[in-house]
């Protein structure tokens, strides 16, 4: 990537504001403005690219298998206008499609179930501007349940990477490089 508006953001679950549950992280990310002193030119910006460069669990193999989980979602509160997931449909989903808030997907060495690669790279998610103060980032497992069986000596690290776009208006692709084609949008009645 070559755009200079990159943030890196390193969380470890035990330095949440509920240490006790690593599943379910709190963070006050809007307040890193004295320790990341150009965040001040983006923290007006509605939206960014964020993806989760490093994922790190305490958890075997084993023991995710036991607790029959073959995926973890990581999920963020902020809204992401682009992400849809699958969901069960019932009387108040009439849709198999919703909105979805995962910013990466890890996949374990479950050996009931077999995936692409184990070392599958997440690429960014446009998301809402994390930089606003309180975000919650919860680790799911494949059927979007909070995975509870962790706690606090069984901590979770991950790098976030975050970048703005020079222009923000524009409209941009997953590579990390501006789109400069120009779109024009004609309304027919």
């Amino acid at each position: 990537m070559k755009t200079p508006n990159v943030f890196l953001i390193y969380l470890n679950s035990v330095n949440s504001e509920d240490a006790v549950t690593p599943s379910n992280m709190n963070f006050n990310i809007g307040s890193v403005l004295g320790q990341a002193p150009s965040l001040i030119n983006f923290q007006n910006q509605s939206y960014c690219k964020l993806k989760v460069r490093y994922f790190s669990i305490k958890r075997t193999a084993a023991q995710l298998t036991t607790a029959d989980i073959s995926t973890l979602l990581i999920s963020m509160n902020t809204p992401h206008p682009n992400s849809i997931r699958s969901t069960t449909m019932s009387a108040t989903e009439p849709s198999n499609i919703r909105t979805s808030n995962i910013i990466g997907v890890v996949p374990t060495k479950n050996t009931a179930s077999s995936y692409s690669n184990e070392y599958y790279d997440n690429e960014y998610v446009y998301i809402a501007n994390p930089f606003k103060g309180d975000i919650n980032i919860q680790i799911l497992d494949q059927d979007h349940t909070e995975y509870t069986g962790l706690n606090n000596t069984m901590p979770i690290e991950m790098l976030l990477e975050v970048c703005f776009d020079d222009d923000p208006a524009r409209v941009n692709d997953n590579s990390g490089v501006l789109n400069t084609k120009r779109v024009e949008y004609e309304l027919k009645y």
